[in-house]
């Protein structure tokens, strides 16, 4: 279970020594974090975040582990900063930061801005994933930084059919993965949006689930190469050829080459 709290006064230190490991991995991407003379990263803001107003710090959490921590400030009236931003290293993956970013953006109302440097490739490849699950979105950069300001859009919901097996396996929290032809109406999907899954035999029987993230592939022989085939409800002795028929009994050949394929990871809401 995934779930973020405001960190308590009590917890300064603890959390003190998670920035510092987090200031120390950031600094291979930026030369301005400086160290005093024990090696310990220079952050004169910290303490403004248990003493002033508008400034909110937080950790995520996974199964009662703490996987991650955010600094938030608070701008102007209506505009925030994710000033700081850090998922642990054995927490990464899954869908986990994408998800801890939109809690965040789910507790302010107005816009949300957030920053990082050209050098840190990685991090320009999140926040830009993340910033496209918005509608409003400003990008803008100069010689060092990519900066982003967003603004929440209205989260929308979807009503997709599943034959009784695959319901029940989502159900069960055993297919995470679902697949379909990346056409017009699946395109509106963005993570975020939720899907109401409705068993095919009984319309009555209704689940509700978040998309958390989303993969695109140009056929589905190629996304059997990179999706793992029990997540999609598969057996994992079920060859790649089995998994393909299914869908290609479903979904023309020319509408696959036509739309592509959309991979939908998503959890019970």
């Amino acid at each position: 279970m995934r779930k973020i709290e405001l960190v308590p006064e009590d917890a300064m230190e603890e959390m003190r020594g998670y920035l510092n490991t987090y200031l120390i991995e950031l600094s291979e991407f930026d030369d301005n974090i400086n160290f005093d003379d024990n090696g310990v990263p220079i952050y004169r803001w910290f303490d403004f975040y248990w003493n002033d107003k508008g400034r909110y710090p937080f950790y995520f959490y996974i199964d009662e582990k703490i996987a991650g921590m955010s600094f938030v400030r608070e701008v102007t009236e209506e505009k925030y900063e994710i000033a700081e931003f850090y998922m642990f290293p054995e927490f990464r993956g899954n869908g986990n930061a994408m998800w801890f970013a939109g809690e965040i953006a789910n507790k302010f109302d107005g816009e949300i801005e957030f920053s990082t440097k050209h050098k840190n490739i990685r991090a320009i490849k999140f926040w830009t994933k993340f910033a496209n699950t918005f509608d409003s979105v400003k990008a803008s950069s100069d010689k060092e930084w990519q900066n982003w300001t967003i603004r929440k859009r209205e989260v929308s919901n979807f009503v997709c059919g599943l034959q009784p097996k695959y319901f029940d396996m989502v159900k069960a929290g055993k297919k995470v993965l679902e697949g379909r032809l990346n056409d017009e109406k699946r395109r509106q999907m963005k993570i975020g949006d939720y899907i109401i899954f409705e068993n095919v035999e009984n319309r009555e029987d209704r689940l509700r689930v978040k998309i958390v993230d989303k993969y695109l592939f140009d056929n589905f022989d190629q996304m059997t190469l990179f999706i793992d085939k029990e997540q999609l409800g598969f057996d994992k002795n079920d060859s790649d050829e089995k998994v393909i028929d299914v869908y290609r009994n479903i979904y023309s050949k020319e509408d696959e080459e036509k739309y592509g394929v959309l991979i939908l990871k998503i959890e019970i809401a």
